[in-house]
């Protein structure tokens, strides 16, 4: 356990995660159900328990119910409120202004005044969006023995993912000496390449994994940063603005994390981090790394005859019926397969809610996926009912074809309708064709969101 009597943890949930579409569109981006029965919160959460960190702050703006109805009172991940403790901080009003954030930074700003009455030395900002296992304790004493005026952490990924990041280039002290937020100029991100010998030194042998990125944590002595906001007032976001001004400095350093890490604020990448954990050797193993959340008092999976569940993560209260094939497939709670159903890489969130009526489970929450139904890369989220002999999946055309068919049945792409304002019932990745399908407020089994027999 690190320094606990001076440590911070800042977790920063406010974002509005547009580029999940309609995964999105009404709740919080950190609130996302993923692998199954968590939700993405519960990663930093878990991280900072297990680092014994005795206060998390938590900023929220978009949506901040749905975050913080799964979050309480933190007693999920041992905040009891005296020897550890667990804030929101939502927008509110000051006087006569209401307080909001306008980016990172800007949320640790107009946070000074809370965090000041803790009294920290060090504030560990957190994202709250990203999935990976860590003990934060080897990253501060790393920012210790630099004395550096900001320690990143940093993760190394594959070329096609660094656009949507920040990258840096690092001497062999670990001193960042260039940083580049979200770059798409080919030439600057080649730039960025590491060197054999820079993936020598850091350990680095995988011939895809050549270039350095923001996992988004920060380290900083709180009085430097408290300072340096201060005298940035307009510097709102860290990435684009706070690090960027602070290039000058002779002090900042990236500690290099070489476990899994996945930025899951687009769909194809959250797509991807489930079915990574579907591999035989899943990237984390979450029987021992494991991750905090509700539990939901339901029943255990049930399975019928002949079926063939393969490289499958169920939840309580999933219902397989006979004659089932479910292949690379992540099934959160209370999801119902009918007989004769053919699923492969799909996503399927579950049920908003676990509520029961005459000692039976509430049709209402739930997903169903109707008989004789097949379906390959989707994602569908809470409260959807599929009807009988549907057929969904990329082999039945262009991203574009297809929008229109969804469109013939009444469905409303995710779109933009006014500034910040946006509305819809599904999406389609242009690449990938995989179709996400939003949220319901309760599932109907007589209206069906895909009517029987469709294809799409």
């Amino acid at each position: 356990m690190f320094c606990e009597q001076y440590v911070l943890s800042f977790v920063m949930a406010g974002g509005r995660g547009s580029r999940l579409e309609v995964l999105t569109k009404d709740r919080s981006k950190s609130a996302v159900s993923i692998l199954g029965h968590y939700r993405i919160f519960d990663f930093v959460a878990s991280n900072i328990e297990k680092s014994g960190i005795p206060v998390m702050l938590v900023a929220t703006q978009f949506e901040p119910g749905t975050l913080g109805m799964h979050i309480g009172n933190g007693e999920i991940w041992g905040f009891d409120g005296s020897n550890r403790i667990l804030e929101m901080n939502y927008p509110h009003e000051e006087g006569r202004h209401f307080i909001t954030f306008k980016g990172t930074a800007d949320s640790v700003r107009k946070s000074i005044d809370r965090i000041n009455r803790y009294n920290p030395n060090i504030i560990l900002v957190l994202a709250a969006d990203h999935v990976y296992v860590m003990n934060y304790n080897d990253a501060l004493s790393f920012h210790e023995s630099k004395n550096a005026d900001i320690t990143i952490m940093a993760n190394v990924v594959p070329e096609d993912n660094v656009s949507n990041l920040g990258i840096m280039k690092i001497d062999e002290s670990c001193r960042i000496i260039d940083f580049a937020e979200k770059p798409k100029d080919p030439d600057v991100i080649e730039s960025f390449r590491l060197t054999h010998r820079m993936k020598d030194i850091l350990g680095i042998d995988d011939p895809k994994l050549n270039f350095l990125v923001s996992m988004g944590n920060y380290i900083f002595y709180w009085d430097k940063l408290k300072e340096f906001l201060k005298s940035h007032p307009n510097g709102t976001d860290f990435g684009s603005h706070i690090i960027p001004a602070m290039k000058k400095s002779n002090s900042m350093y990236a500690y290099v994390f070489k476990g899994y890490w996945r930025d899951v604020g687009i769909i194809r990448d959250y797509f991807n981090c489930n079915m990574d954990f579907l591999r035989e050797n899943p990237p984390i193993d979450l029987s021992k790394n494991q991750i905090r959340t509700h539990e939901r008092n339901l029943p255990g999976v049930r399975i019928a005859n002949n079926t063939h569940v393969h490289n499958v993560i169920l939840s309580a209260g999933d219902l397989i019926k006979k004659g089932s094939i479910i292949t690379n497939s992540v099934l959160g709670y209370q999801v119902t397969i009918e007989e004769e159903c053919n699923l492969d890489h799909c996503i399927l969130l579950g049920a908003s809610r676990n509520e029961y009526h005459n000692n039976q489970i509430r049709r209402e929450y739930t997903t169903n996926i109707g008989k004789d139904s097949d379906l390959s890369y989707v994602i569908i989220d809470k409260n959807v009912w599929i009807g009988k002999g549907v057929d969904v999946g990329p082999h039945n055309g262009a991203p574009e074809r297809r929008k229109e068919i969804l469109q013939s049945i009444g469905l409303k792409p995710y779109r933009e309708i006014d500034d910040g304002e946006f509305e819809g019932d599904f999406s389609i990745d242009p690449v990938t064709g995989i179709l996400v399908i939003g949220k319901q407020d309760e599932a109907d089994p007589k209206i069906p969101i895909l009517p029987d027999g469709i294809k799409v």
